[in-house]
Formats: C-alpha cells, sequence, structure tokens
C-alpha cells in the first residue's frame, strides 16, 4: 500500500547582507531574494526572484554579466541555474531577475545567489553574494480512504477524508478515485478550499467487477501559496465478497368469508440489498393486486398484504417475488393455498340434566365461521341405547350469523349403560347442506330436576291417587302426536332443499 505523504517547506532565513565588492564609482548589492513557494516541496520548481540594486552613491552603472545560484559550501560547485547578458543598471536603480531550482530530497538547503558584474566606470569586476536557506519537507494534506463492505457487482460507497496539516490553506482541492477491476459510479470531488487545520470528506460510489482483492487510488491535487499545485495520492485495497442470492417467501392467510387476502413475508438472506421488488400472486379461481417495494435491505424482511377476490372458497396460489440483484434481474416463488372461511357450526356450553327418565341437553349452537349458516337443526340420534324424547326431539335453531351462536335444549333417553348422547347438527352454507355429528359426554351432567312433593292431606291423597290415571292418558296422547310429528319431519328430512 503507497501512502501519499504531504509536503511542507519552509524558508527559513533570507538574509539582507549586501556584499559590496566594487572600485571607487559603484555601490551595488543584492537587497532581496524573494522564495515562491514559501513552503516548496521535494520535485517542486521553486523560484527565487532576486533584486539588485545599485545604489544612488554609485559613480558609475553596474553591468550585469552573470546571476546563478549555487549550493553554498561543500567540495566542488553545484550549480542550480544561471542567467547572462542582463544588461547595466544606472545608479538609483534595480534589476529584478528570476532564478529556478527544484530539489529531489527533503532537508535543509543552505544556498547563495550571486551577481557578476563589471563597474563601467573603472572596468573593474563586481561580485555580490546573497545566503539562502531553505527547509524542504516531505508533507502533504493527510489522506484517509474508507469503504464499506462491497458485493461483486452490487455497487458500494466509501469515502475519501483530507485533513489540512500545513501551515496554511489549501485551495482548488480536487478529489479523484480510480480502482482496478471496479467500476466508478461517482469518483470526483472538487472543494474550493480547506483551511488550515481544517478537513473535508470526499464520498465515492463503486461496483466491482469481481470477488477478489482491488485497490483504491485516491489522487488529491491542490493549490497553495495562490498559485503552487501539488499531487499527492493515496491507495488501500478492498475485498469484495461474491454474490450470494437467498431470498424466501413466506405466506399466511388474513381476512375473513370472501373478504380474503394473503400476507407475503419476503426475507433477503442475500449479501446484497433487493431493489424493484415486486409481489404478485397468481391463481385459476381467484385474483390478487400487485405490491411494488422499492428495495429491501441485506439480513431483513418485509411484509406485504396482496387483497384477493376468490370466485370459489378454495384457490391454489402462486406466490412470485421479482427483483434486482446487483445487476441480475432474479425470481423467486411459492406455492400456498387460501381458503375462504365459510359458516362453520360447534356446540358449545353443553350441559345435561336428569329429569326422571329422560336427559335434558342444553348448549349453544356457535358459529365459528365468517358467513351466515341457515336453517340449523340439532337433533337427536336414535340408536339402540339413544332415543329422542319429548318434548324436544330435535330443535330448530335458525339462521346463525358469523361469529354468533344460538342456544338450544333437546331431550333424550338412554337404556343401559351409556357414556355420551350423540347429537346431529345440520345446516346450509353458500346454498350447500352440511351434516356434522357430535358426542356429548354424560360425565357433563349437572344434577337431576326437582320432583314433586307428596301432600299429606287424604283428600289430596285420593287425588293423587288419580294422578297416574291421568298422566298415563296424557302419555298415551303425546307418544302417539309424537310419532306422528317424527314421521312427518323424518319424511321432510329425506328431501334436500
Amino acid at each position: 500500500m503507497r501512502h501519499g505523504v504531504a509536503v511542507l517547506a519552509c524558508l527559513v532565513v533570507v538574509g539582507s547582507l549586501p556584499l559590496s565588492v566594487a572600485g571607487a564609482s559603484v555601490n551595488a548589492s543584492i537587497s532581496n531574494v524573494e522564495v515562491s513557494p514559501s513552503s516548496p516541496a521535494p520535485g517542486e520548481t521553486i523560484t527565487f526572484d532576486t533584486t539588485v540594486r545599485n545604489l544612488e552613491s554609485s559613480d558609475a552603472p553596474l553591468e550585469i554579466n552573470d546571476i546563478a545560484i549555487r549550493k553554498s559550501g561543500g567540495r566542488g560547485v553545484t550549480e542550480y541555474e544561471r542567467v547572462s547578458n542582463l544588461g547595466s543598471i544606472s545608479p538609483g536603480s534595480t534589476l529584478e531577475v528570476p532564478l529556478t531550482a527544484s530539489f529531489d530530497s527533503s532537508g535543509s538547503k543552505d544556498l547563495r545567489v550571486i551577481v557578476y558584474g563589471r563597474d563601467r566606470g573603472t572596468g573593474e569586476n563586481v561580485e555580490l553574494r546573497y545566503p539562502v536557506k531553505l527547509n524542504v519537507q516531505d508533507r502533504h494534506p493527510q489522506v484517509d480512504i474508507t469503504a464499506n463492505d462491497s458485493v461483486a457487482g452490487v455497487e458500494s460507497t466509501g469515502e475519501v477524508t483530507v485533513a489540512n496539516g500545513l501551515d496554511t490553506q489549501i485551495t482548488n482541492v480536487e478529489v479523484v478515485v480510480e480502482g482496478e477491476g471496479v467500476e466508478m459510479t461517482q469518483s470526483r470531488t472538487v472543494r474550493s478550499s480547506v483551511a488550515q487545520n481544517g478537513s473535508v470528506t470526499a464520498p465515492f460510489r463503486f461496483r466491482p467487477e469481481s470477488a477478489g482483492e482491488h485497490p483504491l487510488t485516491a489522487t488529491i491535487s491542490y493549490t497553495v501559496d495562490g498559485d503552487t499545485t501539488r499531487n499527492t495520492t493515496r491507495t488501500t485495497v478492498i475485498e469484495s465478497d461474491p454474490l450470494r442470492n437467498s431470498v424466501e417467501l413466506d405466506t399466511s392467510a388474513v381476512g375473513s368469508g370472501t373478504d380474503r387476502a394473503l400476507r407475503v413475508a419476503v426475507s433477503n438472506g442475500a449479501n446484497a440489498p433487493l431493489s424493484d421488488v415486486m409481489i404478485s400472486a397468481t391463481s385459476e379461481n381467484a385474483s390478487f393486486q400487485r405490491v411494488l417495494l422499492e428495495n429491501i435491505s441485506a439480513s431483513t424482511t418485509r411484509q406485504v398484504r396482496l387483497n384477493a377476490t376468490m370466485d370459489e372458497p378454495r384457490a391454489d396460489v402462486t406466490v412470485t417475488a421479482n427483483y434486482e440483484l446487483g445487476t441480475e434481474a432474479e425470481q423467486t416463488t411459492t406455492e400456498t393455498t387460501l381458503r375462504s372461511v365459510p359458516g362453520t357450526i360447534d356446540l358449545t356450553g353443553l350441559d345435561v340434566i336428569r329429569q326422571g327418565g329422560r336427559l335434558q341437553i342444553s348448549g349453544s349452537a356457535s358459529n365459528v365461521g365468517s358467513t351466515d349458516a341457515d336453517s340449523v337443526l340439532v337433533s337427536v340420534v336414535d340408536t339402540e341405547t339413544v332415543t329422542p324424547a319429548t318434548p324436544n326431539r330435535d330443535y330448530f335453531v335458525g339462521t346463525v350469523p358469523a361469529s354468533d351462536f344460538v342456544s338450544f335444549d333437546v331431550y333424550a333417553r338412554t337404556e343401559g349403560n351409556v357414556t355420551s348422547v350423540p347429537l346431529e347438527v345440520t345446516y346450509l352454507v353458500d346454498d350447500t347442506r352440511k351434516r356434522q355429528t357430535f358426542d356429548v359426554d354424560l360425565d357433563r351432567m349437572g344434577g337431576s330436576a326437582q320432583q314433586p312433593e307428596q301432600d299429606g292431606d287424604s283428600e289430596g291423597g285420593d287425588q293423587n291417587s288419580m294422578l297416574p290415571v291421568f298422566v298415563a292418558g296424557g302419555l298415551a296422547l303425546l307418544v302417539v302426536v309424537g310419532v306422528l310429528v317424527r314421521r312427518y319431519r323424518r319424511g321432510d328430512d329425506d328431501i334436500e332443499v
């Protein structure tokens, strides 16, 4: 990994040492050497603007043959630049000459600007010297690259942070990110300036073309001191995972009656977001609405409701999710069955009371469905050990609305060791006759009905002695009527309406 390194170079000493070696008629000096940029970096061109002054006290012009910039001290002569044939400077005038140099390495640089001239009055040579000391540092703003986890074929994000630790602000800051084996979908950010000790963040977006390692390089271009442009780079390596597609659909029925719907849970087990997710359902016996979801993040679940219009009580349904994963169009399906919930009768709150030789069975015909149940009839089933009894061998409940109940009472006689009494319930739902049988456990028996007390009066006793005769006659009449009614009802039961 290569790191871009900030660069700072500071002018440490610019001495004003007017050295004059002149004849009697010339008084001249190097009055100033201005260094630009003031913070040079290795490899950067540095300009030394040299001002040569011929003082008014001079009696003759100073002819400038050469001006050079050299390394001060050490073995041999290291000269960085020399300019020649610059003309003459009259007394009281100045000459400004730019010299340039660059240094490949950082560190302290001891330099000297030398002017080679001739006194026009005496013809003698004149040499002027001016020392310059620079401290060149390999220093740039600090640069850091961060990138989120990435997946092959899926756009991801990152950012470059530029922190300006230089002793001056930087301007015209441009950040460009490039990568190998990645498609950059957003790569360039420009900022007008970054203050000293300030920072700026540059976002970028990229899409790895394949799984594996990919280098990302950020190049930062900026300007210091108004006109000096510098560049620095920083590289990091990202690891991209292979794309994994794992999407599951889970369905459940909701609603009631014909107002039914499917609740669909879409679980994204992939390692990338799903986009443009379309949830739909098809069936021969029902139609469904469709729902569009913009995206589903990785490792999350979203639920939608698909309202249904059912043509029949049962519908076999195929649920489909179409979505984009990375750059690929994918599809996941599941099968389910949707049923309407018709009226259904259940017997609840059952209670059994013995009354002499018969049993009174009471309870509620409860509609546990979501549509009405019509023509509800509760009857005692005639078996070898159970016989329907008066006054209610069966009980016509009528209509039981959805999620409602109607009470009933029926009677039965038993013979032998009987543990339960069968009851039959018939009713109509959506013009279809339903028939169910329930066994009423005699353990539900709640007690026995009170018998009338005997009166001790003899007249009352005589009247009571006649009571069995009347009772027997009445019972005989009820038996005859009951048989006729039972036959009549059985004849109706054989007719389906």
